[in-house]
């Protein structure tokens, strides 16, 4: 199961939160596309190890999920607070993009269930252009959870932006220190 697989992969003693269990369950039981462009990343331990050479308790310090179709990375942000539940989920972009997309896994979930190609790039405050595509997502998630989808991620993202304005700052602190 690629839950399993996913889990293995974060630091240990991280769990993966059920909401993106249920992802990795719908990808086991209907494959992709999940929603846009976003996949799910098996090798989370190695993604960390790239961000953070030669520095494991960093490397700690996030749990790889996910990528997007230019090579970013999607991950638990464990820093604030080390409960992956409540954990928020950051982007580390391939263009040295650092932002906080969701105030944890739940809302990247609402997140993602919209239908925007590019989560980390799309314009949030506009309709998502594959809301049709990600029906049955959406529908995979309702099934198990009492989860809503806003009409845009605005909401969502803005939300992890307020609660988490100091990702940006700690990676970039980390690239003067360690580049």
């Amino acid at each position: 199961m690629l839950a399993d697989v996913v889990q293995s992969n974060f630091p240990d003693g991280v769990k993966l939160p059920d909401c993106l269990r249920a992802v990795c369950d719908y990808l086991d039981a209907r494959g992709y596309p999940i929603s846009g462009c976003f996949e799910i990343c098996d090798w989370g331990r190695k993604d960390a190890a790239s961000w953070f050479r030669n520095d494991p308790a960093a490397q700690r310090q996030v749990a790889i999920f996910g990528r997007g179709s230019t090579g970013s990375s999607y991950a638990l942000w464990l820093v604030p607070n080390a409960n992956p539940d409540e954990a928020p989920i950051v982007l580390f972009g391939s263009e040295g993009e650092f932002i906080a997309l969701a105030s944890n896994a739940f809302e990247f979930c609402r997140l993602l269930g919209l239908g925007y190609d590019e989560v980390e790039s799309d314009d949030l405050t506009a309709l998502p252009a594959a809301w049709k595509e990600t029906a049955g997502l959406r529908g995979w998630l309702a099934e198990r959870f009492p989860i809503d989808f806003p009409a845009t991620g605005e909401q969502i993202a803005r939300a992890a932006r307020e609660r988490h304005p100091d990702f940006g700052e700690w990676m970039r602190r980390w690239q003067a220190a360690h580049l």
